[in-house]
């Protein structure tokens, strides 16, 4: 199962899982990311169905999507909510000062508890999962595009688990470069190299 990391990562102790036929499990998380913000949930339990994963390279700006999850809490579950794509390769810095890059954007209503819920084309294709909205304006919500988490999820069905990559550099590109008052063009600019990376790209 797909989810935030900031709804359920590593640091939480006891997830429950709520399944559409009313039955509740415990889950487990088997992969965690604080930078793109993504979870992945294991839960022992058979005839459960599958959502099909859309390609999010094919997504285009003002197609319709839905949002679906649980606003305010389960008192809502399963709301859904309707809007466009608004924009697509935005970046954002959360609460918690971590930059996140090729978000989709979206004015389809984004509330506390839609965190780690789909974003769903009108195929019924999940093209994202939702992620943060913008609390100082309204319509402006964002989700991770599912094409950056189908490796990961192909490499912990394949071996179990996923190891994260680094260049071993620190850098930015234009999209970040206003964040920092810094302007660039074209490319990377490399500010820090890093002398030594562990095995999983964990510094």
């Amino acid at each position: 199962m797909l989810t935030n990391n900031h709804v359920a990562g590593y640091s939480t102790s006891n997830i429950v899982v709520s399944l559409y036929d009313g039955r509740e499990t415990n889950g487990r998380v088997v992969w965690a990311d604080e930078v793109l913000d993504l979870a992945i949930v294991k839960i022992d339990e058979a005839n459960l169905n599958i959502a099909r994963l859309g390609d999010s390279k094919n997504v285009k700006i003002g197609e319709p999507v839905i949002a679906i999850g649980n606003p305010l809490g389960l008192t809502f579950q399963r709301t859904v909510t309707a809007g466009i794509v608004s924009a697509l390769n935005r970046t954002i810095e959360n609460s918690e000062g971590v930059f996140m890059e090729d978000l989709i954007q979206t004015d389809a209503s984004i509330n506390p508890g839609n965190s780690g819920g789909p974003l769903v084309n009108t195929k019924g294709e999940v093209i994202g999962i939702n992620t943060v909205k913008v609390t100082t304006a309204e319509g402006i919500g964002f989700a991770v595009p599912i094409n950056i988490v189908k490796p990961i999820i192909n490499s912990i069905k394949a071996t179990g688990k996923f190891e994260t990559p680094s260049l071993g550099i620190k850098g930015f590109d234009k999209n970040l470069a206003g964040y920092y008052d810094f302007k660039i063009e074209k490319g990377i600019y490399v500010y820090d190299v890093l002398r030594e990376v562990q095995q999983g790209g964990q510094v």
